[in-house]
């Protein structure tokens, strides 16, 4: 392929050719004095992973394509290709090549004589596909059923057959054992506890021919285990839908790690309690539902009071063992609805939706202090433990998140600027009152 230098489309158009996986592209010059022989001019780099050979031996070594044909398929080949050149007619063939390491590539070769306008020049101008995968499938479904069944029967992923209506018609060993079931209690059963997938739907109805899920099944014995689904439509001679195939991967411990990994990036590393992002997209949609009932939220900022000596004196390991302790006290205080988050550091933010007025949250605040007046034994050592309370509470559904914690956090100041242990309410939602606790 050659292309004009500063030409930005051909040069965008090469690069993409030559960045598609599993086809190469080739161009020839035909000789003008000889039409049956041409130069090789181009040929795109996918050569080298196709078959395993250097790029450039493909424009140096006449007879590296002659070389690298599957024996079996060579006197058919170099006819064709002989008489595509004498005549400079169009070829297409479907072929094997053997790769540098010894393994059979299948390609799908087909090439035509194209004309230079400008120059008159002929090139031959060709296109390779590996077709081995698609060979592999061809050759696997004309096999025997005795063939059939050994691969079925031997196969170490799952697989089942299905009818149309989603039950199993035959399911190999590897799926039994996935799904826990004896061998042969899986058919006529169903793998779906409701309706199937809308996309498994769909190919039952003959408007889709393959999909690929994740999704969780349901054992034998109760157990929900994750698993990858290749789902594909066989249909039956007339092109009608027959029945469905069904590859069963289990990817429960992938899940199950990348779950891990979600809840880590949303939860603080000491408590395991949500943290201050995962909290503010809590009380965004808290706030949603609040709107759509017509009630408001609450939010109640907790700071624990001489924190700091604690560390201080007993040292941050203590210091982290008590925090754990107070963040598992404030977490058995709220409703089951409720949310309560680390923010760092000894504060804690208290989320509560469903609230009738701002009453409602500080009656939460008060239980959170209670929670906290039984002395903690960690370390070998008793502390006892006040916090101060600033509370907010909103019916607007147009108030920010960050305005809402704003407010909760400026009235736990103001607690603590009253000599702390104290709740305190933001605004005139309860008369800005400030509270000592146990007053």
């Amino acid at each position: 392929m050659t292309v004009n230098p500063g030409n930005g489309a051909a040069d965008r158009f090469q690069s993409l050719l030559e960045h598609i996986p599993g086809m190469v592209v080739y161009l020839d010059l035909v000789q003008p004095d000889d039409p049956s022989e041409s130069l090789p001019l181009y040929i795109s780099p996918q050569i080298e992973e196709l078959l395993g050979y250097e790029h450039a031996a493909w424009l140096s070594e006449d007879e590296l394509w002659l070389d690298v044909l599957h024996p079996e398929d060579r006197d058919r080949c170099a006819e064709a290709d002989a008489h595509a050149r004498a005549t400079l007619s169009e070829l297409y063939a479907e072929y094997r090549m053997i790769h540098k390491d010894g393994h059979i590539v299948w390609v799908s070769e087909h090439a035509a004589v194209v004309e230079d306008e400008a120059t008159g020049k002929l090139y031959w101008q060709g296109v390779m596909v590996d077709i081995t995968a698609r060979k592999h499938a061809e050759l696997a479904l004309a096999a025997s059923e005795l063939q059939y069944r050994s691969v079925f029967e031997a196969a170490t992923i799952g697989l089942i057959t299905l009818h149309l209506d989603g039950r199993v018609r035959e399911a190999n060993h590897a799926a039994e054992r996935s799904l826990g079931h004896l061998p042969g209690t899986l058919n006529g059963s169903t793998l779906w506890e409701d309706e199937p997938p809308p996309s498994v739907g769909t190919l039952a109805e003959g408007r889709n021919d393959r999909c690929e899920l994740e999704v969780a099944l349901r054992r034998k014995d109760g157990v929900l285990r994750w698993f990858r689904l290749v789902v594909v439509l066989v249909r039956d001679g007339a092109g009608s839908p027959d029945h469905l195939t069904v590859m069963l991967d289990d990817i429960d411990a992938r899940k199950r790690t990348e779950a891990e990994l979600i809840h880590r990036s949303n939860h603080d590393e000491l408590t395991s309690l949500p943290t201050r992002g995962h909290f503010l997209e809590r009380l965004r949609e808290a706030r949603d539902r609040a709107a759509f009932a017509g009630d408001g939220v609450g939010v109640v900022f907790v700071d624990v009071d001489g924190f700091k000596v604690v560390n201080d004196t007993a040292g941050h390991q203590v210091g982290d063992q008590l925090l754990v302790a107070i963040a598992a006290r404030l977490n058995g205080a709220v409703r089951p609805s409720d949310l309560i988050a680390r923010f760092g550091g000894d504060e804690f933010v208290v989320l509560a939706d469903r609230l009738s007025d701002a009453h409602d949250a500080v009656r939460l605040a008060w239980r959170l202090a209670s929670a906290l007046r039984a002395p903690f034994e960690v370390g070998g050592s008793s502390f006892t433990v006040t916090a101060s309370f600033g509370v907010s509470y909103s019916r607007d559904p147009q108030e920010g998140e960050e305005e809402l914690v704003r407010k909760a956090d400026a009235a736990m100041y103001a607690a603590k600027q009253q000599g702390r242990n104290r709740v305190a309410v933001f605004g005139e939602q309860a008369g800005a009152n400030v509270t000592a606790i146990g007053s």
